[in-house]
């Protein structure tokens, strides 16, 4: 549904099926494994399996071995074989949750974890299970309706939000006063207006639309250029005036940039869905549009550093040019690529930058769906920020630092939310975590 993220991401989801005979692991059918060692351990591990089948810390034991080096259906079949045994062991279940959701399998990890909560043992647990369904801090629905909204971002006061929403089916620009709650409608078009940002110094929003590509062709196809929108004098202006594809416009912090994604450099004869976007920046008024990234990998999501200047500037991006998407950063000058994340069986997508420059909040499914993460600007001290059965995307600072604001499906089509860093969440009750673990199975 969402251009933005079929342009910017390739997000594969895999499926583990097998049959669950529930038979233990023997000699004959168990791994081998090249370490003598190793295999001398799980030989070890058999032996007392056999010896003591009522004891679940061998099945444990040897489970977290097989899991460990990439047999984890061998793993799970251990610990089913325990709990054909004893179905009441709540410890073995929940290391089945733990290798199952590594495993990528979360309708058989979130089943057991509830399973484990709703046991005679289970608040031994939820302190355990509750951080993987419950958000860290305080997170509030700020603008939610029927429609859906996304893009959220702040003015440069903080006092208002700037979004797009689709409430009569294309996308159009919207904006949200925070103490009086009232929302006021700034775009009215056939065409799709789209990721809106405050020049955070001046009375300007930039933004995509697609209404020069006047071809009868399908939403994903239409090519968007990135528009000023003038509020002193209500001119809309565009000012990449390109047949390509120009998307995500991000305002430096002092107004004078803007960072933004073409297409404009794919001349590859290939289907439009398949162009690779680098990244750009220009003048505030759309001048000297500059290519930093020059490969033939998907980049995206560009933010740029506070302070930087025309001779030393830096911009945050996301590419998957190793094969998933991780965070870079690169000059003003195109010059110095450094990569930042370092994950790669997963995609971590879209950075923003604190205004201090410390701290990158971005996306990533890491943990199965996409949730947000934080870290210090050089990739170290990564920590989960949200955790729900929805997917968290497009993370924005606040002007003090101190709020992010995302839009997530997590109540059903996507809302913007308000995430304060101020404040924790409170300890989470029971029939809360299960509830969610509800919405995360229905969600599947």
């Amino acid at each position: 549904m969402f251009k933005n993220f079929i342009k910017i991401l390739a997000i594969g989801v895999l499926f583990f099926t097998w049959s669950c005979s529930g038979s233990r692991s023997g000699e004959e059918s168990a791994p081998q494994f090249a370490n003598e060692e190793m295999q001398n351990r799980v030989d070890d591990l058999l032996d007392k399996i056999n010896d003591n089948p009522n004891n679940p810390e061998y099945r444990r034991q040897l489970a977290e071995i097989y899991a460990d080096n990439g047999q984890g259906i061998e793993a799970l079949k251990t610990l089913e074989a325990g709990l054909a045994i004893d179905p009441n062991d709540s410890e073995t279940k929940f290391l089945y949750g733990q290798i199952a959701e590594k495993m990528g399998d979360n309708r058989r990890a979130f089943t057991a974890y509830k399973e484990v909560l709703q046991s005679s043992t289970g608040n031994d647990y939820l302190d355990r299970i509750a951080p993987k369904f419950v958000d860290a801090f305080a997170v509030t629905k700020v603008i939610g309706t029927s429609a859906n909204e996304a893009f959220g971002s702040f003015s440069g006061d903080g006092e208002k939000i700037v979004f797009q929403a689709d409430p009569d089916g294309n996308w159009d620009l919207f904006e949200y006063t925070i103490s009086t709650q009232e929302t006021v409608q700034l775009t009215s078009t056939p065409a799709h207006e789209e990721t809106p940002v405050y020049n955070p110094k001046s009375n300007f929003i930039a933004y995509t639309s697609t209404v020069e590509d006047h071809r009868n062709v399908d939403y994903d196809m239409l090519v968007r250029n990135i528009f000023l929108f003038d509020r002193d004098n209500n001119r809309h202006t565009n000012i990449t005036l390109n047949s390509s594809d120009d998307w995500r416009p991000k305002y430096s912090s002092n107004g004078e940039f803007i960072s933004f994604v073409s297409e404009r450099d794919d001349l590859r004869d290939v289907d439009f869905s398949q162009l690779k976007g680098e990244i750009y920046i220009m003048e505030k008024d759309g001048r000297f549009q500059l290519r930093l990234t020059k490969n033939d990998a998907q980049d995206g999501g560009a933010t740029i550093m506070p302070g930087s200047t025309e001779e030393n500037g830096t911009v945050y991006f996301d590419s998957d040019r190793n094969g998933k998407f991780e965070i870079f950063k690169i000059d003003f000058h195109g010059k110095e690529t450094t990569q930042v994340t370092f994950n790669p069986n997963s995609n971590d997508v879209s950075p923003d930058i604190s205004p201090s420059g410390d701290k990158v909040v971005f996306f990533s499914d890491r943990d199965g769906n996409y949730e947000l993460y934080l870290m210090n600007s050089d990739g170290s001290a990564q920590m989960r920020l949200t955790s729900n059965p929805g997917d968290d995307l497009n993370p924005i600072f606040s002007p003090d630092g101190t709020k992010i604001l995302f839009h997530s499906n997590r109540s059903g089509n996507f809302d913007i939310y308000l995430l304060d860093l101020n404040t924790q969440s409170s300890a989470p009750e029971m029939f809360e975590v299960i509830a969610n673990i509800d919405q995360a199975l229905q969600a599947l």
